[in-house]
């Protein structure tokens, strides 16, 4: 990535199969020391969401993935907190700042899970619809707001959003879910115009379908609660050309790449990885 060691601060890293965790293996195999956060240890867990399979057991969320790239020689130290919360937010900055000094790269991935307010439009519950937008725009912004100063400071920076397909196209039965995404297209569009002639710049990546636990969770609920595995999904995905759902390891590449000195000139845009399944 850089002769420098960058410091990045990644949200939502909870979940030992999650986005979150493999942007953090992906960087630090870059050579970037991390600050891992989530809201509990492993995340916030959906009622529909399967359980985690072949190494659940000793999963302790951030702090077994801390763990497991120091002992793979990087550096990283976790921190819990809830991106909805300002207090929260201020802590998790101050305490990233106190680890390493400085905040070179943020990395927004924290969201609500997919199944949160899902349903008919009329039926979605209003405290949900508002739970939803606290944590992804809300919170989002919030992390942004704290962290900017630093990278405006130092005249170098990234910033990379967690958005989706969905805000760009819809999600039948998932009103906050793609509302709270397009916010967050929006957002990184904003900030890329504020922050760019500081040497900043800000992105939005547009996952299509990734096979996670929490993903999973999402699907099983539109199915009421029936059981999915790799196979079972990879059917429902005709029109995908590459023939496969997403991984969280595809996302993360994309997001190492927008956190590199390469991607200097890339700014204000929004990244699709879904395979080619949306073509825009």
């Amino acid at each position: 990535m850089s002769e420098i060691s960058r410091v990045a601060l990644i949200t939502g890293c909870g979940k030992q199969d999650g986005i979150g965790a493999a942007i953090a293996r992906r960087l630090a195999a870059a050579g970037c020391k991390l600050v891992v956060t989530d809201i509990e240890a492993e995340g916030a867990r959906d009622r529909f969401e399967p359980d985690a399979g072949e190494g659940a057991a000793s999963w302790r969320g951030v702090t077994t993935l801390v763990d497991e790239i120091c002992c793979s020689g990087g550096s990283a130290t976790c921190i819990t907190g809830d991106i909805s919360n300002v207090a929260n937010v201020e802590e998790m900055v101050a305490q990233a700042i106190a680890a390493y000094g400085s905040i070179d790269i943020l990395v927004n991935n924290a969201g609500a899970p997919f199944s949160m307010a899902h349903g008919n439009l009329d039926d979605i519950p209003i405290d949900e619809f508002e739970r939803v937008m606290a944590i992804n725009i809300c919170g989002t912004f919030q992390m942004a707001r704290k962290v900017a100063p630093y990278l405006r400071q130092q005249k170098w920076g990234r910033i990379v959003n967690i958005a989706s397909v969905a805000g760009r196209v819809g999600s039948k039965l998932n009103s906050a879910y793609a509302a709270s995404k397009a916010g967050v297209i929006a957002l990184s569009q904003t900030w890329a115009l504020e922050l760019g002639p500081y040497g900043v710049t800000s992105n939005a990546v547009l996952p299509g379908f990734i096979f996670t636990n929490r993903s999973l969770s999402g699907m099983r609920k539109k199915l009421g609660g029936a059981e999915l595995d790799q196979g079972a999904i990879e059917k429902m995905m005709p029109n995908v050309p590459v023939g496969r759902p997403g991984r969280a390891e595809d996302v993360a590449s994309m997001v190492a790449f927008l956190a590199s000195e390469e991607a200097g000139y890339v700014n204000g845009q929004s990244l699709i990885v879904d395979g080619g399944n949306l073509r825009l």
